[in-house]
């Protein structure tokens, strides 16, 4: 926490590392306002852990590299990045006073830029080793291996062709069918080592002597039947993290109710990115939307210093 001894009280406090955070943090340090990027996990969020993105304009590559460029021009202009999970936002009467690992730091303005995270099909076996959330993260593990991927959108189709660089094949399970969009669908349908099964949902990881062998599955008759495989990858959407936050500013989802300026019912209190309501959910408008709500923390300032 070497900002908060540095600095008596900061000008932005920023929760999250993802685009919209190092997007805000790049806005408010070429203001020369005081600003600290707080992250309780991995830097870059869940945008680090995206293979390979070709949609953010100027920019081809992972997910990771980007963010690498993101956190480095945003601490070349003076903004901090610091490791710690903030538990609790309290607005006092000129300032927050935020919780980080069990640590009081005080800021004049907060955005929130926490992200999503991965949701869980809450079922038995989930905790098992050979069940993951990022393909990126475990994909070499999987090398000649079957695996399966749960799910039937952008993410679960685009992470099931990642993991073909290492698993020998891919079953991709949705009980709808693919969601995706034509291009990924098209891809899928020329590819013959991803099957895809539909009309079927999860209901049990199975592991036969501390191993894991396969997903039971039940069909929309009820029937049964249980997929083989050495791994199962898990793709089916995402759940604002804003737990820590006070429940007046959140909708019945989670996420972040802003008005169009980013700001909060919170005077002082901004958000942006995947964790606010009505958010798209792109790298490219995340880091857009943590550079209004820089810019809308600026004014906030401009007008409590008056």
């Amino acid at each position: 926490m070497a900002v908060a001894t540095k600095t008596k009280i900061l000008d932005v406090a920023i929760i999250g590392s993802g685009p919209a955070a190092f997007t805000a943090a790049i806005y408010a340090a070429r203001e020369n306002l005081s600003a600290a990027v707080y992250e309780r996990e991995a830097i870059g969020g869940l945008t680090s852990t995206i293979s390979k993105i070709e949609n953010y304009p100027g920019f081809s590559g992972t997910g990771a590299a980007l963010m690498q460029h993101m956190r480095a021009q945003a601490e070349s202009f003076g903004a901090a990045t610091e490791y710690g999970e903030c538990t609790a936002v309290k607005k006092l009467k000129n300032h927050f006073e935020l919780t980080i690992d069990d640590l009081p730091i005080k800021a004049k303005t907060v955005i929130i830029a926490t992200g999503s995270d991965r949701r869980k099909l809450g079922i038995p076996g989930e905790d098992l080793p050979a069940v993951s959330y990022c393909a990126t993260c475990d994909g070499p593990l999987v090398t000649g291996k079957k695996v399966i991927v749960i799910g039937g959108g952008n993410s679960a189709v685009q992470e099931s062709f990642y993991l073909l660089k290492y698993a020998k094949s891919v079953t991709i399970i949705s009980r709808s069918g693919l969601s995706s969009n034509d291009v990924l669908k098209e891809r899928v349908a020329k590819e013959p080592r991803i099957t895809v099964i539909t009309g079927f949902s999860p209901v049990e990881f199975i592991a036969k002597n501390g191993k894991f062998s396969g997903v039971k599955c039940s069909s929309k008759n009820n029937t049964t039947e249980t997929f083989p495989a050495d791994a199962a990858f898990i793709f089916i959407g995402m759940v604002p993290a804003t737990s820590f936050l006070p429940k007046e500013i959140l909708e019945t989802d989670g996420s972040v109710k802003t008005k169009p300026d980013f700001s909060t019912d919170i005077p002082g209190l901004f958000a942006a990115g995947d964790c606010r309501a009505g958010n798209i959910k792109q790298t490219i408008v995340a880091a857009g939307e943590g550079a209004s709500a820089a810019v809308s923390a600026g004014k906030y300032l401009e007008n409590l210093e008056k």
